[in-house]
């Protein structure tokens, strides 16, 4: 038995005859796009009180062109997608609890995914929403992991395939609920330490596929971009119970990434580099921030209740400014939560906040570069030399990762600067 992992879109599809048959359980994802589908034929419904059939014929013919001249298919779509229908335009009623329906018409959507892979792959087709138990934890529904790997080894004792829908799973009352971010690949690696077996993940050209080997920790950094191979949260099964993860281009399975607690020692310290578009850079400054205890806290506080995730932090010893970096679309979001901060008095500035609009969020790794002096001033020296501008830059402690932000104008000559390294 091994676990294997495929996220259903366009691109991948035109390769699901180049999927092992053997006795494995195939988890399957679903792409944004798909799940963008299902989310705005539900807001028609239930703010726009729109017609939705045609939302959900567009919906029928994504999911049957993956699986053409499936007459029994593409059968099996229309009535699946009818009765949701008809529940979604039902939901009208039930408005105060959108985010209960979104969750099961997203299930819904999963389902539909793993069935598309499940006509043409075969096997048995577990729905993992139903096997999946979730329990009220300080008022937060959280997956029961010991009680779902227990109904999940039942379902699939006997030898074969098994194609799983995932990342979503039900409460005791029956309601269904999503299994947090990217819960997909917690649930499928999750699975994967139970059965103590390695997990495979099957990608279409992904760039972490031009590096052989990874350790779990370089792993978790080029895999954190947005929409990553996995969830860097997911490896934690694996690294407790010291199993390998493959990545394998499912167009060309010769490609593959190993993913383990160590790797072939190499003579490059710098193992690769990952680059994420669509950021703004916050600048909090001003002596108000001196010596004072706390104002960190103040300030990512009110970040996080603004809903603000940070990817990016740096401070100078002086104390005299804070940097953050937050996704673009966070942008009025920050700035708001920020106001709110100033106006309270909680946080005391002489200066106006300074925000750098469109940069690139660059992130250098390599488990090499621990006590190997001059890997910084490399990495400077190259970028300079073509003339790229290093507008905040950041290193942590263990040595593993140095990221820096840059204009993104200035990408295509970091990305080249960066190759010759």
């Amino acid at each position: 038995m091994i676990i294997r992992v495929f996220k259903l879109t366009e691109a991948s599809a035109k390769y699901l005859g180049n999927l092992p048959r053997e006795d494995a359980v195939l988890v399957v994802k679903s792409e944004h796009k798909v799940r963008q589908m299902f989310i705005d034929a539900l807001e028609q419904a239930i703010y726009e009180r729109a017609d939705t059939k045609p939302a959900f014929d567009a919906i029928g013919v994504y999911f049957k062109g993956m699986v053409p001249g499936d007459a029994a298919f593409g059968a099996q779509v229309d009535a699946e997608l009818e009765n949701l229908r008809h529940y979604v335009d039902e939901g009208l009623v039930y408005r105060p609890a959108f985010e209960t329906i979104r969750d099961y018409v997203l299930a819904k959507c999963a389902r539909l995914c793993a069935k598309t892979v499940h006509a043409a792959v075969g096997g048995t087709f577990v729905d993992g929403a139903e096997v999946m138990v979730c329990e009220e934890e300080h008022g937060a529904f959280r997956a029961d992991w010991v009680t779902s790997m227990e109904r999940f080894r039942s379902r699939t004792a006997a030898p074969g395939l098994y194609v799983v829908s995932s990342g979503y799973g039900h409460t005791s009352a029956g309601f269904t609920i999503r299994l947090g971010r990217r819960g997909e690949d917690m649930m499928a690696l999750t699975i994967a330490a139970e059965y103590g077996v390695p997990a495979e993940f099957f990608v279409v050209d992904d760039p972490i596929l031009s590096i052989p080997a990874l350790t779990y920790e370089e792993a978790a950094v080029f895999c954190s971009v947005a929409d990553g191979v996995l969830a860097p949260a997911a490896l934690l099964p694996m690294m407790k119970a010291d199993l390998p993860v493959y990545v394998i281009d499912v167009a060309d399975p010769s490609r593959r990434t190993s993913v383990t607690g160590t790797k072939p020692v190499s003579e490059q310290a710098i193992t690769g580099y990952v680059v994420e578009d669509g950021f703004a850079l916050i600048n909090v400054r001003g002596t108000g921030l001196v010596g004072r205890v706390g104002v960190s806290s103040s300030i990512f506080g009110a970040l996080a209740r603004g809903g603000v995730n940070i990817r990016f932090i740096s401070q100078p010893s002086s104390e005299f400014c804070i940097t953050v970096a937050v996704a673009a679309e966070d942008l009025p979001a920050a700035r708001a939560a920020l106001s709110a901060l100033y106006g309270d008095g909680q946080v005391a500035l002489d200066d106006a906040v300074d925000v750098v609009e469109d940069v690139c969020l660059f992130s250098v790794c390599g488990n090499g570069m621990k006590n190997v002096p001059g890997t910084s001033g490399r990495l400077y020296s190259a970028l300079g030399a073509y003339g790229v501008s290093i507008i905040s830059a950041a290193q942590g402690g263990d040595e593993l990762t140095i990221s820096f932000v840059i204009r993104a104008s200035d990408r295509a000559a970091a990305e080249e600067a960066l190759s010759i390294l």
